[in-house]
């Protein structure tokens, strides 16, 4: 095969190389100068490939760290974003190894800080299927909703309920939307109708 065109990726020390008119991978400039990767230079299938692996491990793991720098994200959120920049199986799972031995990713700890953010607008329904959505484990996930403390739960339900019923008269045919969107929002019943009924009729036991 032989390197048909060179094209440096913005103003990064990465480029990307075309072999036989063909995109063929994003690499290192310092594997460029080590191998000898240059326009006009040929090499057979199974050189490259071994030149290759060693540059996409090294590549995978700076574009790793660069992401994690910007974004807190999953490990699942991590595979997904290398799986998208070409990187195959067997390279995505030695960088997020060689992460998790850095203490760069941890679902526990991803899962606990983004667990805060969204129990604060949403019941436990709702922030389990994000959380699984984000590829947390189960165990995870129900060792975290059985540390929700129910009076917390009601009183960010209460929350809701009065954003909702700002502005608007409070009726029943409102106290029924309201009751309807606090169980979209991912609440358990009880604690959907508890707060519907404190905030439309100042009771927390009432007629639904």
């Amino acid at each position: 095969m032989k390197i048909t065109k060179i094209k440096r990726v913005g103003n990064k020390n990465y480029y990307h190389v075309y072999a036989d008119e063909k995109w063929v991978g994003t690499f290192l400039d310092e594997i460029l100068v080590e191998f000898g990767i240059k326009t006009d230079a040929e090499f057979s299938e199974d050189e490259f490939c071994k030149i290759k692996k060693q540059n996409d491990q090294k590549v995978s793991f700076d574009m790793a760290v660069g992401y994690l720098e910007k974004y807190v994200v999953s490990e699942k959120g991590l595979r997904d974003y290398l799986k998208k920049k070409g990187f195959d199986a067997s390279v995505i799972k030695q960088t997020t190894s060689k992460l998790q031995e850095y203490g760069l990713i941890d679902d526990e700890r991803f899962a606990k800080n983004y667990f805060e953010t969204l129990t604060a607008k949403n019941g436990k329904r709702v922030v389990s299927n994000k959380l699984k959505q984000k590829g947390v484990s189960n165990e995870i996930i129900e060792r975290l909703l059985e540390e929700v403390d129910e009076d917390s739960e009601y009183e960010n339900a209460l929350i809701l309920a009065e954003k909702f019923a700002k502005n608007r008269q409070k009726d029943a045919k409102n106290k029924q939307k309201c009751l309807a969107h606090l169980i979209y929002k991912g609440y358990d019943y009880g604690v959907a109708q508890k707060a519907t009924n404190q905030i439309y009729t100042g009771e927390e036991n009432d007629w639904f």
